[in-house]
């Protein structure tokens, strides 16, 4: 990711988290500007940011940090078009000795995503505050 794409990338991961986890963005009823600020001294700063494009478009992001996929959203347009798989082959790439990563337990898409490219649930719990929403750690080991 380039320092000047941060706003749109924001937008279309607020866009995918409405899609994919509507349950929890409406109780969380983060603002815009949490998101940039949240995005910008956070996610940028602790991870690698890839993102996915097709000419102009920003089609997906995945974050990464030291074998843990924090953030992997797709636009929902883009969504099961192989953007996401493309992302998920990145992050293997960075990570070859293997990925973790948490989703919540209700986000049905993402589990079977994650499940149909060798990802075992490992561990149930809930989330830290402020979600405390029940979770599902993944992770990934090279055969």
């Amino acid at each position: 990711m380039r320092p000047e794409e941060i706003q749109e990338v924001v937008l279309m991961w607020r866009r995918s988290r409405d899609d994919t986890q509507p349950w929890l963005e409406a109780r969380m009823s983060y603002q815009p500007a949490d998101d940039l600020a949240f995005f910008r001294n956070v996610i940028a700063r602790e991870c690698e940011v890839w993102v996915a494009v097709a000419g102009e478009a920003l089609l997906g992001l995945l974050a990464l940090r030291e074998g843990f996929v924090e953030q992997l959203y797709v636009e929902p347009s883009a969504q099961r078009t192989g953007v996401g798989r493309a992302l998920l082959e990145r992050a293997k790439t960075r990570s070859p000795a293997g990925l973790e990563l948490y989703t919540h337990q209700k986000n049905h898409r993402a589990r079977a995503f994650y499940e149909r490219f060798g990802f075992r649930a490992v561990a149930f719990g809930v989330s830290a505050s402020p979600e405390c929403e029940p979770d599902v750690r993944y992770a990934w080991l090279p055969e």
